[in-house]
């Protein structure tokens, strides 16, 4: 089929065309309303202190502590990522350990690294009970298992929450993407079925 056939099929369903990118932008406006989901969100900082404290602006004991600390974070983010881990937590949480808990687990939290000591968890669910406790599961676990860590290696590492409490907050839909996706989609759609309908004729 020629270029000039084509063009002349898509001005005579034009109409159609366009009533389907509306219909598309109207479905991405609506579901850019749906509520989002919860996130909980804290940050870490790794540290270790000096074995021997001095008052000199720097000391191979202060450089050594703070390369400790910048290699364990690596160790600290593998620990939250850890199967281990998150089979206590669904313990915790007292649902069933199995490989599909463990993947929607996984699925609902993410691991960051904000800087050389720096680790940031953030938690997301669309109930808000449901993302709070699985927050302070998986916050609980860690701390527990890093400071176990530390005890029997070294004592002088220690992982801190920046805050008390998680960051809590419902996160807002970027209605203007889903819009846009939304045009997309139904200017796809009415192209795939004009094209079937061409084929099968």
């Amino acid at each position: 089929m020629e270029l000039k056939e084509i063009m002349k099929i898509l001005n005579k369903k034009r109409r159609e065309i366009g009533l389907f990118i509306i219909c598309g932008g109207l479905l991405g406006l609506a579901v850019s309303f749906l509520p989002g989901k919860f996130k909980a969100e804290i940050s870490y900082f790794v540290g270790r202190a000096a074995d021997k404290p001095s008052t000199e602006f720097f000391t191979y004991e202060g450089y050594y502590a703070q390369q400790t600390a910048q290699s364990y974070t690596n160790t600290a983010i593998a620990l939250l990522e850890s199967q281990d881990l998150k089979r206590r937590v669904l313990s915790e949480l007292g649902f069933p350990v199995t490989d599909i808990n463990i993947r929607k687990l996984s699925r609902s939290y993410r691991v960051s690294k904000n800087g050389p000591q720096v680790i940031t968890l953030s938690v997301t669910d669309y109930d808000y009970a449901r993302s709070l406790n699985t927050f302070t599961a998986i916050s609980s676990k860690f701390l527990e298992t890093g400071e176990k860590i530390s005890a029997g290696t070294d004592e002088n590492i220690s992982v801190t929450s920046l805050s008390d409490e998680p960051v809590l907050r419902q996160e807002q839909r970027p209605f203007i993407n889903y819009v846009l996706g939304g045009l997309l989609a139904g200017l796809t759609i009415s192209l795939l079925k004009i094209a079937l309908k061409e084929y099968l004729k």
